[in-house]
């Protein structure tokens, strides 16, 4: 065990924000999606020269830590891998700890707001595609759309087509047709965008990945939002721009039929579906 103090004086994590980070949901049949999580932080791990524990290993410290924190589900456990200190001959180190999720159930029903940021997402950095703990771009992004009184905050990229939020994806439906910015937007590979995408041909829904205008986004039936504790999360703003929220359950919205589908899928861990996917 090496020393905190040792850890913050040394650690790259520390002085530069050189890391990694996952962000699980916890239900009561443990934590979901381990082996997606744990391969998006080995992809990660390897573009950073990174020694990350094999998947066992990284999933035995994740139970360990629940096992010996009082919980009330579901909630949040995030996983760090520190950039370690290789002057000082300290490797990685994985700390995890206990949040809380920060949405509420009035927002589930009625939606959120999202705000049009004023600087663009360069789909050209190499940090897109990994969660990397150097976040304040997205911390002030996020503080930015709280000043607008929203929610969330959206990127465009240097291009000028939708990328993502500030801490999640972005999904619209169009023409019965499901549509999501694809990777080369400058959009993190998010867990439940892959999730969702798998669920939305198992319920026969068309899906396109591509690069979309925010004239596209405008013109949308319903947008949606999604990361690993919001789930689906429906937007009811963009801006000026107002869109239905048809009510939860309803069979004529693709994004409740892929919202109810999503919670039956973390709350039934025997399905086949859901096995493939833990």
């Amino acid at each position: 065990m090496i020393p905190s103090e040792t850890l913050l004086s040394h650690d790259r994590l520390a002085l530069f924000g050189f890391g990694l980070f996952e962000t699980l949901l916890v239900t009561e049949d443990g934590p979901l999606f381990v082996d997606l999580h744990w391969q998006r932080m080995k992809k990660g791990a390897d573009l950073l020269c990174l020694k990350l524990p094999d998947i066992h290993e990284w999933f035995k410290q994740i139970q360990e830590f629940i096992e010996q924190t009082p919980n009330s589900y579901p909630f949040a456990l995030r996983v760090t891998l520190s950039g370690g200190a290789p002057m000082a001959h300290l490797p990685s180190q994985l700390l995890i700890h206990k949040r809380l999720i920060p949405y509420t159930p009035a927002q589930f029903s009625l939606g959120i707001r999202l705000h049009l940021l004023h600087y663009p997402r360069n789909e050209q950095s190499p940090l897109v595609s990994i969660k990397s703990t150097n976040y304040l771009e997205n911390i002030l992004a996020k503080e930015e759309a709280k000043r607008k009184d929203a929610e969330e905050g959206l990127w465009l990229n240097t291009q000028g087509y939708i990328s993502e939020g500030t801490m999640s994806n972005l999904f619209f439906v169009k023409d019965e047709t499901l549509f999501t910015p694809c990777l080369s937007s400058g959009c993190l590979p998010g867990t439940r965008r892959q999730i969702l995408l798998d669920l939305a041909r198992s319920l026969q829904i068309p899906t396109h990945q591509g690069l979309y205008t925010l004239s596209d986004l405008l013109h949308a039936k319903e947008i949606f939002m999604t990361n690993a504790l919001m789930g689906v999360m429906p937007v009811r703003q963009l801006g000026d721009f107002l869109f239905e929220i048809m009510p939860p359950g309803s069979e004529r919205s693709s994004m409740r039929q892929l919202e109810l589908a999503y919670k039956n899928l973390i709350n039934n861990p025997s399905s086949p579906f859901y096995s493939s996917l833990v």
